[in-house]
């Protein structure tokens, strides 16, 4: 099989980041807006939101030079909130923590042994922990990859935790597969995961696992910040995500340790 044309696939990127922005945003952009915040060129950013405005996906206008996502784009992925990710009532909830933490809130789901950064809203603190939705790490070396470890049947989490290993990308040597059973067992018991320098050692996240009604596939969300201002606040912190999230029409799902 012939590898993508690389602008092909750097233009698809560049395409989704954008949406992305404007999502974040939720006001119209000019082009030095979106390729400051973006780190894109001006002039194949301008280029790309031309394009995008011509196909219908974008609205310019022309009093003001501004873009901003058409109807069109709300109507791509309708049916995928409704019938899988009640996205729209966890954001709000997700909005609400972050408000309430200043830290950053990232919702997570697996996908082929990663824990994949659904969405994220940034925190407020002088210091803050970035990352970007859409962003991928590994299961088996996630602190929410952890807590959708644990809201797995047995036989479900051995699968998962041996495509985690399968794609390990750590410096260190990957752990057998029994201590990651072992460590996500302790995750089930106790509700939610926490880990200090796992990724960046100046950061730490708390995440807990998360159940919608209508049920939806295992997701889990967490708060991540400097590790400093983790200290002594896990219980407030813990009651804060809880609390929001069992607004969701369910409370969070409580989990039952069970080794794989």
């Amino acid at each position: 099989m012939s590898k993508p044309d690389q602008s092909v696939v750097k233009s698809a990127a560049r395409t989704l980041e954008i949406f992305e922005y404007f999502d974040e945003a939720r006001r119209p952009a000019h082009i030095q807006d979106v390729a400051q915040a973006l780190g894109y060129p001006h002039s194949s950013t301008g280029a790309l939101l031309r394009s995008l405005a011509d196909l219908g996906y974008l609205e310019f206008s022309a009093s003001d030079k501004t873009y901003f996502p058409s109807i069109r784009v709300s109507l791509l992925g309708h049916w995928v909130g409704d019938e899988i990710l009640p996205l729209r009532r966890i954001q709000q909830q997700m909005r609400e923590i972050a408000e309430q933490t200043q830290m950053t809130v990232v919702l997570g789901a697996a996908s082929g042994g990663y824990c994949q950064y659904v969405r994220v809203i940034e925190g407020t603190t002088p210091i803050r922990y970035h990352v970007k939705a859409g962003t991928r790490r590994c299961l088996a070396r996630s602190t929410l990859g952890s807590a959708l470890l644990a809201m797995e049947p047995p036989d479900r989490r051995a699968q998962l935790i041996a495509e985690a290993l399968a794609v390990w990308d750590g410096d260190e040597v990957a752990p057998r597969p029994q201590e990651v059973a072992a460590e996500v067992a302790q995750v089930a018991a106790r509700g939610h995961a926490f880990n200090s320098g796992l990724v960046n050692a100046q950061a730490a996240m708390l995440a807990i696992p998360l159940a919608v009604n209508p049920p939806a596939r295992p997701l889990a969300l967490g708060v991540a910040a400097p590790k400093d201002l983790f200290r002594g606040r896990r219980p407030e912190l813990l009651r804060i995500m809880r609390g929001a999230l069992g607004r969701l029409g369910e409370p969070p799902r409580r989990l039952v340790a069970k080794t794989a």
